[in-house]
């Protein structure tokens, strides 16, 4: 089944900058932007990192922390120890305060829910040291009958999963392993390009913020550079008479990790982020921008209204079209050039006798 462009004006600033955060500046300032009561009461620690982000790169006072926490300097003193034991460098001045210097290339649960405070909507982010897949931890959860959406992060997989089965080389830290549960309750007909509108966002968005044009779609779910995997999107639906009860969008990318290490049957055609900037990203960033991309185009899949917009960014970023490729499935292979998609997202192929065959699912490879 096929579940798959638009502009994030929303983001800001590009966010693939050094793991590092700007260097201190003197100047000593109150952040703005802070409102988060919520924020305060529920997770101290993420609004005391929501302080920090938002005053970088300039210092926070540690009496203004005290005055919001309501607490003694010495207790700000204690939480930041706390954090900076979670692999946070928080640097501390006499006379400017603290500030943010660098994150650790693994996922900080505070951090995550610092920098997702701003989003409207309310949502549970669980964060796993390991796990067998997220997709799976997020099919036990939607099982218990879990709140929905949720987002599952972890710094490891031991049995990440691909498409058709095969399986997705998860090592520990610095690469996203990443899956969001939704319960759509909606006709199987609107969501049959989910998939391909998540990978032309998430492509879109990916170019954006690097500023690199060659990343590319590879259909149905692979983001590539100069023909090297840097990412791979699993969806899987539960479905009951043409509606999807319960839907998982698993989101693997390879952020900063070496794919030098990579087994040697996958490292020739892979590459990382890490790869294309030339120095390591801030992992909970990137994850915390990206968890927002899905559930926004996850609401603007189920309004309904992204039929033309796929349809007319598709071509951006597809890496097959007008290439040579030979299809495979249950022992059938043809040979075409790939011709775009057709409305319901099947890749369209031109065989070599002019014909047009359409294809719904299968193994694509590129002919030299």
């Amino acid at each position: 089944m096929l579940l798959a462009g638009w502009t994030l004006d929303w983001i800001g600033i590009k966010f693939f900058s050094m793991a590092e955060y700007p260097k201190g500046r003197r100047k000593n300032i109150k952040p703005k932007g802070i409102h988060s009561d919520y924020l305060l009461k529920k997770n101290p620690s993420s609004f005391v990192l929501k302080m920090l982000l938002s005053a970088s790169p300039y210092y926070v006072s540690g009496s203004l922390l005290a005055e919001k926490l309501n607490m003694s300097r010495v207790g700000v003193w204690s939480r930041i120890n706390k954090l900076r034991k979670q692999g946070l460098v928080i640097e501390a001045t006499q006379n400017r305060g603290y500030r943010i210097a660098k994150e650790p290339d693994y996922f900080n649960l505070s951090l995550i829910k610092a920098l997702l405070s701003d989003y409207k909507d309310d949502f549970k982010v669980i964060v796993l040291d390991k796990t067998d897949s997220t997709n799976s931890e997020a099919e036990r959860l939607l099982a218990n009958g879990e709140k929905t959406p949720f987002a599952i992060l972890a710094n490891m997989q031991r049995n990440g999963r691909g498409r058709l089965g095969k399986e997705w080389h998860s090592p520990k830290e610095g690469n996203l392993y990443l899956s969001i549960a939704f319960r759509p309750e909606a006709d199987l007909e609107k969501l049959r390009t989910f998939t391909l509108f998540q990978g032309v966002r998430l492509c879109n968005f990916l170019r954006d913020q690097t500023g690199i044009d060659d990343i590319y779609l590879k259909w149905p779910n692979d983001l590539v550079w100069k023909g090297k995997k840097m990412g791979g999107m699993l969806t899987e639906a539960s479905i009951d008479f043409e509606q999807v009860k319960t839907l998982i969008f698993g989101l693997g990318l390879n952020i900063n990790g070496n794919c030098e290490s990579y087994p040697s049957g996958i490292k020739s055609h892979s590459t990382s982020l890490v790869n294309l900037c030339g120095e390591k990203v801030r992992l909970n960033e990137v994850a915390s921008k990206i968890i927002k991309t899905i559930i926004l185009t996850y609401n603007d899949s189920m309004s309904g209204k992204f039929e033309d917009e796929l349809q007319n960014k598709w071509a951006s970023f597809d890496f097959l079209k007008g290439k040579k490729v030979e299809f495979s499935a249950q022992g059938n292979k043809f040979t075409g050039k790939a011709d775009g998609i057709d409305c319901d997202g099947s890749l369209r192929l031109k065989l070599r006798n002019g014909r047009m065959k359409k294809i719904t699912a299968g193994e694509i490879s590129i002919k030299k």
